[in-house]
């Protein structure tokens, strides 16, 4: 049994796994946020195309879905994406 669920029921082994399930589940595939900047990987390695580089990974993960995750958690699948909590 995982440790990291989503409310929508998805079960991750790692915490990497939880956080690329909420990335899809939120970020749009245009790349485009809600106030209409591109927040996206670019060339510069860890860096977002809005200008966003913390030099890690995780950093530029946590951005991504910092930007993405709306106030209600509810994905581009109309479901609800969060921790579970147990």
């Amino acid at each position: 049994m995982s440790a990291q669920r989503c409310e929508c029921g998805f079960a991750a082994s790692e915490k990497t796994g939880l956080l690329d399930h909420l990335l899809e589940a939120f970020a749009p595939m245009d790349g485009v946020a809600a106030d209409g900047t591109i927040h996206d990987e670019g060339r510069a390695r860890l860096a977002c195309l809005c200008g966003f580089s913390d030099g890690t990974v995780g950093g530029l993960d946590q951005h991504l879905l910092a930007i993405y995750t709306p106030a209600d958690h509810i994905g581009l699948d109309g479901k609800r994406h969060a921790v579970a909590r147990r």
